[in-house]
Parts: C-alpha cells; structure tokens; sequence
C-alpha cells in the first residue's frame, strides 16, 4: 500500500513487474479486510469452532496476509525519495478521500454532518483510522536517514543492522508483543522491512533472483501453507500458535520477501498496469475509513454474505466483490485527483519561482 509518488525509481528501473505486485498486494488487502468482515466474520481472532468455511478462509488469510509487508518491502528495494511534492500529493489524496468518504457515509446512512468530524477531515493522516498512513508517513520522514545509512554502510554493516533491527521486532514485537511493536502494525516494523527491502535492492544480484525464480514462488507458497498448517494444527491437535497472522509473524515475513523476489525476477512494461496502480491505494484509504468503511461498508458486507451468500460460494463472492471494489475505487481516485491537481500545479509554480531567485 504505498503513497506512490514518494518512492525513487533508483536504484533500478521499476517495470510492470511490481506495478503488478502492487495490484495483487492491494486485492489481497480488500480480500483480507471482507474475510474479516463479511466471508468470515472475526477470522483472525480463531472461532472456538472450525467450519468448511472457515477453513477456507484460514487459507486465504495465510497466501494474502502478506501484502502489507510487501509493500513496505517495495519502497525498501527502491528507496522512498522524499519530497516536499510528494508529501503534499500524500496529503491530498488521503484528504479528498477522507472527506469524500465522511461525506458518502452521511448520505448512504441516516447519520447527520457533525462540523466537527467535518472539519476534521483536514486532519487526514491522523483522523480517518488508517494505521497504515501513519506508521508509512513516520517511515517516509525517516527515509533521508535509512537511505544514508544503507548507500554508507558496508554489505556487512548493512546486513548486521538489518539482522538486529529485525531481532528485535522478533523478539519484542512478534514473541513478547510488546508494544509499540505488538502485531506488526508499527513505525519499528517497517523500518525493518524497509531495510530488508534496501539490503536486496543493493545487495542481491539481478542474476540471482532471475535465476531462483521458481524458488521463491515455492518457497513463498510452503511459507503460506506453513502458516496454514499451524492453524490447522490448532484445531485438530490443540497446537499452541502464537499470533499466526500478526504481519512481525516469521513466516509472514519470508512468504513476502519471496513473492517481492518472485515478482523482481520478471521484466514487463504495459501502460495500463502502471495506469491501474498509480491509483490501487486509494482501495485501502476508502475500505479502512473510519466512517465509510467500518460504520457503514463492513456492516453490509457481513448482512450480505451472512443473508445472500451460500457458504459453498463464500471465498468465490469473496474475490469478486473485492474486485470490484478496487476496481470502483481506482476510478473514484482518478476523478479526485482532478481536484488535486490544481493545487499541486500551483505548488509546482510557486516551487519554481522561488528556484528561480
């Protein structure tokens, strides 16, 4: 899930390749969400009781919890290039879709505008309940710093920084859930995997991932069926798992380094992937809006797989409609950001002006 404009084309030429990832990565996110709240409702919190459908939904949630630190990931192999522009263009996109967002829930619920929740839609990082938009802003300011540090540091250097930064998420994060690292969703944890993300950009040979391919897609797949397993086990065999789906979860972080490595070792172009994924984040930025998506789209997603859904028909209706729903959304965002662009032209000759003296 990525602020797009804020990651550098450097160190490598970014082709449809992780355009391409990043469109799975943001169906797996929609997926994830509507198999909490709709397919299998409460999944990540272990029903006392396994069902068919449950099962299935287990298994999706194992190959698709990996999309998150996928991302991240993404930024790390390229390196976040940050930006006044960038950060303003950040700000824009969550702003019009937060408020666009606080304004589609007042019309489509009997709900009555509150200026107060109005006027806080000008506090878009912070006020509209997306976690991720936080912990990844913390991530781009620390980026001029990660980056000087990964370009100084020796190969060695690198990889022991790395290796001790994710000990620690690890062990506080993952084992101990200890805050602020408990279950991944945190500023800690993305710098670790920012800096896994740099250490394979700088440091593992083109050749090398072209050459495992295969390896990584197998290794990404036992990975997710690892995870699988172990919830699984839970079930038959009373198997004690520890925060199987928490994003600082091992195997959740090999599974998305393999499928980043999958991804990296194909070379495409194609204009309408890079045109579709230009604008894939603002699925999560509609979806996990405080009002739209928690008050009113996840109440109408668990009434209609619960009322119109036969469980034989669950994990298909699942996909559709978070197809659908990326698709509506990357056209909502091309629209929106027709009202951007004013302002960021007006910056642009602002920004110029001020070169110019």
């Amino acid at each position: 899930m990525k602020p797009l404009s804020t990651i550098s084309p450097s160190p490598r030429t970014r082709n449809s390749n992780i355009e391409l990832l990043r469109l799975l990565c943001m169906l797996m996110v929609v997926v994830l969400h509507f198999n909490n709240h709709g397919a299998n409702t409460g999944i990540v919190n272990m029903p006392s009781e396994l069902t068919s459908s449950l099962s299935w939904g287990f298994l999706v949630e194992s190959l698709c919890i990996v999309a998150v630190n996928c991302f991240v990931l993404i930024s790390g192999y390229f390196g976040i290039s940050l930006r006044l522009r960038s950060l303003i263009k950040f700000y824009l996109q969550c702003f019009f879709i937060g408020l666009s967002s606080y304004l589609l829930y007042l019309w489509l619920s009997p709900a009555e505008l509150s200026c107060r929740l109005l006027l806080q839609r000008l506090l878009a990082f912070t006020h509209n309940g997306w976690w991720f938009v936080v912990s990844y802003l913390g991530l781009m300011l620390l980026s001029p710093v990660l980056n000087a540090a990964a370009d100084h540091l020796s190969r060695r250097q690198m990889l022991s920084a790395t290796a001790l930064c994710g000990a620690i998420v690890l062990y506080l994060g993952w084992y101990q859930q200890v805050e602020p690292t408990h279950s991944g969703c945190s500023l800690l944890n993305f710098i670790f995997v920012y800096l896994l993300g740099r250490c394979v950009g700088k440091h593992l040979p083109i050749s090398i991932i072209e050459r495992h391919r295969w390896t990584w897609l197998a290794l990404y797949l036992l990975s997710a069926l690892s995870l699988f397993g172990l919830v699984m086990l839970r079930y038959h065999a009373q198997f004690p798992v520890r925060y199987v789906f928490d994003y600082n979860h091992p195997l959740v972080l090999l599974a998305a380094l393999m499928l980043l490595l999958f991804f990296l070792s194909f070379s495409f172009h194609s204009k309408g992937i890079n045109w579709l994924a230009s604008s894939v984040f603002a699925a999560y930025l509609f979806q996990e809006s405080t009002y739209l998506g928690h008050q009113y789209i996840y109440p109408q997603m668990e009434a209609f797989f619960h009322h119109h859904v036969p469980q034989a028909l669950n994990i298909a209706a699942l996909f559709a409609v978070s197809m659908a729903f990326v698709a509506t959304s990357i056209l909502a965002d091309k629209l929106l950001g027709l009202l951007s662009m004013p302002l960021l032209n007006l910056y642009d000759r602002v920004a110029c002006t001020y070169n110019r003296k």
